[in-house]
């Protein structure tokens, strides 16, 4: 039983970055915290990341 709490744990230890990567950007406050600027269309160096909330406004991030 005792190996239950600690495959648990393991997991859960394992898996907590993640949830970094599923934090949505959706605003434009969010967007320039994580170093994005908010633009309409991403140009060719920039990734988009998220959005800025308004419309389809992107919040690109440089690649």
């Amino acid at each position: 039983m005792r190996i239950h709490y600690l495959l648990f744990s393991f997991l859960l230890v394992l898996l907590s970055p993640l949830s970094v990567f599923t934090q949505s950007i959706n605003n434009p406050v969010s967007c320039v915290t994580h170093g994005g600027i908010c633009w309409g269309r991403c140009p060719g160096s920039f990734r988009q990341i998220g959005t800025c909330g308004l419309g389809k406004v992107r919040c690109c991030k440089k690649k």
